[in-house]
């Protein structure tokens, strides 16, 4: 098993679903956990969770979307275990559902603020604060790989996310600070089923068509877990993967390979 030897580790998102996943692996790795999510009350609770099972974890507020809330995160890190991060997770995202041709410009502005202007601050707020030795990862989504009929706005602030990594790696390289992407296909949480609801009724099919005709397309013939999402996230943060920045692995059963 990896360890982070009790360095901080922060995880925006961090409130349910595969941010949640990500702090309490990385818990269980020894790391301290920053679980960082603009749902506090949630974020306590998944974080108190993390602690009834060995864990060191605390919560904290965070906005991605807002420059004056992302800039005070290396402020409530150091708070909340008087060392500054070591490791950021930019995994806090969201998602909506519209026909390529239907996407409002409300849509499409709340995702991009949140996913790619959110990963955007939350990268440079990490870089300011992190030492040699530092590691990021952005969680991505194969659908910044491909194209996405009933999600663009979502496809496209996920490619924006790929690229992101790509030159903060090249950034932050010369400061010894890696840089990496994580890039799930279909996981299993509960903003899935809203997902398969939603996605179905797009395409005229009945409830849970949708689910199923994605599983049926990945490789390895299951849907991913929050589990498998975190297991990749903690090895590319930690020093077993010292030589490696700028990539962008995918977490989905065959569903895409490069």
């Amino acid at each position: 098993m990896t360890s982070f030897e009790g360095a901080v580790a922060v995880v925006t998102g961090a409130a349910q679903g595969i941010g949640a996943g990500i702090a309490a692996r990385l818990a269980a790795d020894d790391a301290r956990v920053v679980l960082a999510d603009i749902d506090l009350e949630a974020a306590e609770k998944t974080a108190g969770e993390i602690r009834a099972a060995g864990g060191r974890a605390s919560a904290v507020r965070l906005d991605v979307a807002a420059p004056v809330s992302v800039a005070g995160l290396p402020v409530r890190v150091k708070a909340a275990f008087d060392e500054p991060m070591r490791h950021l997770v930019c995994n806090a995202g969201v998602q909506t559902f519209q026909r390529a041709v239907d996407v409002t410009v409300e849509e499409w502005d709340r995702i991009m603020d949140v996913n790619a202007r959110g990963t955007l601050l939350c990268m440079q707020a990490g870089a300011r604060a992190m030492t040699a030795g530092g590691s990021v990862v952005a969680i991505a989504s194969i659908q910044g790989r491909l194209g996405a009929p009933f999600y663009p706005h979502y496809a496209a602030s996920k490619a924006g996310v790929i690229s992101l990594v790509k030159s903060f790696a090249l950034a932050l390289a010369p400061r010894a600070i890696r840089v990496n992407a994580v890039a799930p296909g279909i996981v299993e949480t509960p903003l899935w089923d809203e997902a398969d609801e939603k996605l179905s009724r797009l395409r005229g099919a009945e409830p849970g068509a949708a689910r199923a005709e994605r599983i049926a397309a990945v490789p390895l013939r299951r849907a991913g877990t929050p589990a498998d999402v975190a297991a990749a996230t903690s090895f590319l943060l930690s020093s077993d993967a010292s030589y490696i920045t700028g990539e962008c692995l995918h977490v989905c059963g065959g569903d895409v390979m490069l």
